[in-house]
């Protein structure tokens, strides 16, 4: 009896065992959740297995229905995809990593500004894939051979042609200039302070009073070589007047200007008349010849 109860037990325990089992493959499959199919093709697809999820923007829309290999070599993958979703025109499939432990899962990434639904039983293209573990070792080890290069260029110019030693010149020759320059910018600025000072002793020595009287002074002044200008001006207009009618006129004076002849004589008899003028200051009693008594 004891050995039968036993043998009943088992026989519960291994029947509860493929009961879990199979309603676990029941509910990846999408259990009582009514769904219609879609088809998608990948050249590569390893880890994509049965009841694995598909997203739609990041959403779980459904799941992966069956996986067959092609003897074409793709693998075609069944999608079953819940009634209640509808993938939009222009939609993309790809194989993506779920989580770390080698899990995949389908990404369905729509189109932008769709305006139209796919139809049930549509095959939905591949998409752009993402990069791999094997692509980014492979782009690793390319930006590995990058930088060991530009080391290697940076080494050969920097350590095996000096080129290091002649940074650090620049950098000593650098310093030097800004010490010259600090030295010179301390010098104008004690100067320049020196100078002020000096402005601002002057300013202050300078008597307000003395330079508004030589202000007005200066005003004055200009006002009088004004009037002169202009007196000045008068008299070169009347003389102007005086020797055009000296010139057109029929005087004496206009005579004397235009007759060469009688302005010889006139020079003439004016140097006779100097000449007498001089020997009578010189000998006066030879013309005055005075007796008193």
């Amino acid at each position: 009896m004891k050995r039968r109860d036993e043998l009943l037990v088992g026989l519960l325990l291994i029947v509860a065992a493929f009961v879990a089992i199979g309603g676990t493959l029941w509910l990846v499959r999408g259990g009582l959740s009514a769904g219609y199919p879609m088809y998608t093709r990948f050249a590569w697809g390893a880890g994509l297995k049965v009841g694995q999820p598909v997203l739609l923007a990041g959403v779980n829309i459904g799941s992966v229905d069956q996986v067959e290999l092609d003897p074409k070599g793709t693998i075609l993958v069944t999608l079953r995809i819940n009634s209640s979703y509808q993938v939009p025109a222009g939609t993309t499939a790809t194989v993506q990593a779920n989580g770390i432990f080698g899990d995949q899962l389908i990404a369905l990434t729509p189109a932008r500004n769709f305006t139209s639904f796919m139809s049930r039983g549509d095959s939905i293209p591949v998409g752009k894939p993402a990069a791999s573990t094997a692509d980014l070792i492979a782009g690793a080890d390319s930006i590995e051979k990058d930088v060991a290069a530009i080391l290697s260029t940076s080494r050969k110019q920097f350590v095996d042609d000096g080129g290091l030693a002649d940074v650090r010149r620049t950098i000593a020759d650098m310093s030097r200039l800004v010490t010259q320059l600090s030295r010179v910018a301390t010098e104008q600025s004690a100067q320049l302070t020196s100078t002020q000072g000096q402005l601002r002793r002057v300013l202050a020595s300078v008597d307000s009073m003395v330079v508004d009287s030589t202000l007005k002074n200066v005003r004055t002044t200009s006002a009088n070589v004004a009037s002169l200008t202009g007196e000045l001006s008068k008299t070169n207009a009347q003389l102007a007047r005086v020797l055009a009618r000296v010139d057109s006129g029929g005087g004496s004076a206009a005579l004397l200007m235009n007759d060469p002849a009688l302005y010889k004589q006139v020079v003439q008899l004016l140097a006779r008349v100097d000449t007498l003028t001089i020997d009578f200051k010189k000998n006066p009693r030879k013309y005055i010849n005075l007796e008193i008594f």
